[in-house]
């Protein structure tokens, strides 16, 4: 999406890397816009319209577009189109920019609604073999490191079945890039790609590190605390949990992806992490 819809811009004057003639004879010249791991994307020259180009062609436009539907922003999809080679999600422009840490309590109680909507919706069981598995290969990456009270924080609720859970539909990547807000005060989540059945307490657990954060931690933990669906305690445990796991998933991010950074995300990560840890029942 373009900037108002997270992207950081590419550096001025750069030439764009590709040229799409199918596409362009459709929508006009795309002028870029960003580029990740997994997509470019452009926006057209009217600013109307971004164009979402996938990396790897395996069907993620398409999938993106159901996610979107699935998620009721069906509306902000345009098409999804194979052209030129590569697959791309057609998507009007949400005017708006990324979550920065001035915006995120104006931005909490229409991101409460989101959430609560997309989250009613339940189809089967959490995939705790899944679970399972993940944690297995982060203790293995991560033995090196004093990380023993996080595995706890999982492994003890995994054991006794808590995180046995009907799942439901959920975005998966909820940093503040994602979640888009404009001067009136709309709030838009974008980029849908990794969206899924699972947990809801973990789609909390990804927005607490990856955008309440933003926040002090005392305002960060208030302000999670406000979107789970109870105060019970075993909903406190489970998310206890997730908290836990999320930070393991990241560290081990880092330290298979960008090893020079891993430093610096566990000293910042970890303190956050084990402030919420302590403030919940183990």
């Amino acid at each position: 999406m373009p900037q108002e819809q997270g992207l950081r811009p590419l550096p001025h004057g750069e030439a764009p890397d590709y040229r799409f003639p199918e596409l362009e004879a459709r929508f006009g010249p795309l002028l870029p816009m960003d580029q990740g791991m997994q997509s470019r994307v452009y926006t057209t020259a009217d600013g109307e319209t971004v164009v979402k180009v996938y990396r790897n062609q395996r069907g993620e436009h398409q999938q993106e577009a159901g996610n979107l539907r699935r998620a009721g922003l069906g509306d902000w999809v345009l098409d999804a189109v194979q052209a030129d080679g590569v697959e791309a999600l057609i998507m009007r422009r949400f005017r708006g920019h990324p979550l920065r840490r001035s915006d995120v309590s104006r931005a909490l109680p229409r991101l409460r609604e989101i959430l609560s909507t997309l989250h009613h919706a339940q189809q089967g069981r959490v995939n705790v073999a899944k679970v399972e598995e993940r944690l297995r290969r982060f203790r293995s990456a991560l033995a090196a490191y004093p990380l023993e009270d996080l595995f706890a924080a999982v492994e003890i609720p995994l054991a006794e079945g808590l995180l046995d859970q009907p799942a439901s539909f959920c975005h998966l990547d909820l940093w503040h890039d994602n979640i888009l807000i404009s001067p009136a005060g709309d709030v838009m989540v974008i980029d849908w790609t990794k969206a899924a059945w699972d947990d809801p307490l973990r789609d909390l657990a990804l927005l607490k590190t990856g955008t309440l954060d933003l926040l002090s931690a005392d305002q960060s933990f208030a302000a999670a605390l406000s979107f789970l669906p109870d105060q019970a305690h075993a909903t406190l445990r489970r998310y206890r949990a997730y908290l836990a796991m999320t930070t393991l998933h990241d560290l081990y991010w880092f330290l298979m992806n960008e090893p020079y950074e891993f430093e610096g995300e566990r000293d910042r990560k970890l303190p956050r992490t084990r402030h919420a840890l302590a403030r919940l029942p183990a």
